[in-house]
């Protein structure tokens, strides 16, 4: 090969070459460093791509419930964001950091969220969205389904407590103190659960807890009921019946309080108000 041709063949290899080192290294160059609020706003978009809520109400969300501790600027010009839970650790949970990775825009400052970290690895963000809306639903899911149960030990409740009390009518052969209330209890108990009226429901089931201990007290104001065997049975059950309602309401109120506090919680928090996920009130509280 001809010398001349040998050296340009040289020169154009080294043209190229510091052509490529030189476009890999622009968007380096190029990028800016990453604010802070852009890391609420850039999460706030991807939310808002999902679903139509307002981006300042998503970034009102997130500025409550986690907080940018650290912005890391890489080679390739994408930021690696450190962001913490604001709820301080818990029974259940202990107060955790994790990472973000954010995409540098080609112009302008909107930045892209593009990788969120779980157990010290990084996954496409789209991950994220159907894992958390499936594990949230099911703890909401398990709210209601707590509630119904607690709901039906209350029914139950009421029966198991009728019918000893009207074994103990046939015992005495009169109506015992706590007949007449615990039949309007009853009656009322039924009708709110037909018509799902949950504050007549519990305003019932108040007033029955109000009957407990008068209910269970018969055998010490009446003789003959001690020695009667369908009464004892029944009494019994009754007692049974009293616990199984705690146990279902002090279920329902754990069930609510884990739920909210999963909202709070890393990586839920990032995406669980933009997934339309809130907290629970609960209907009655654990005692």
């Amino acid at each position: 090969m001809p010398k001349w041709n040998l050296l340009s063949s040289i020169f154009l290899v080294f043209v190229c070459a510091m052509i490529a080192q030189a476009q890999t290294a622009a968007p380096a160059a190029a990028a800016k460093p990453m604010k802070k609020d852009e890391v609420y706003f850039s999460l706030a978009r991807k939310l808002n791509s999902i679903n139509e809520s307002p981006a300042s109400a998503i970034v009102a969300e997130l500025d409550g419930v986690i907080e940018v501790t650290n912005i890391v600027m890489g080679a390739d010009g994408k930021a690696t964001v450190t962001v913490k839970e604001h709820t301080p650790s818990s029974a259940a949970y202990t107060n955790k950091s994790t990472r973000l990775i954010f995409t540098p825009p080609p112009a302008g400052d909107k930045w892209t969220w593009e990788q969120f970290e779980e157990n010290r690895k990084f996954y496409p963000v789209d991950k994220l969205f159907p894992y958390a809306k499936e594990e949230l639903g099911k703890r909401r899911q398990m709210t209601a389904a707590r509630w119904g149960a607690f709901i039906t030990a209350i029914n139950k409740q009421a029966e198991s407590a009728q019918k000893a009390l009207e074994t103990a009518k046939s015992v005495l052969k009169a109506d015992p103190p706590p007949m007449a209330p615990v039949r309007v209890t009853r009656a009322a108990i039924t009708e709110a659960s037909k018509e799902n009226k949950m504050e007549e429901m519990l305003n019932a089931y108040r007033e029955l807890q109000q009957q407990t201990d008068v209910i269970t007290g018969l055998g010490d104001a009446y003789s003959d009921l001690k020695t009667n065997d369908a009464y004892l049975r029944l009494i019994e059950e009754f007692r049974n019946a009293v616990n199984v309602t705690n146990a279902a309401r002090r279920d329902y109120g754990q069930s609510v309080a884990a739920y909210n506090e999963s909202l709070l919680r890393l990586p839920f928090a990032l995406v669980a108000y933009g997934l339309q996920f809130t907290k629970i009130e609960a209907n009655i509280q654990v005692e």
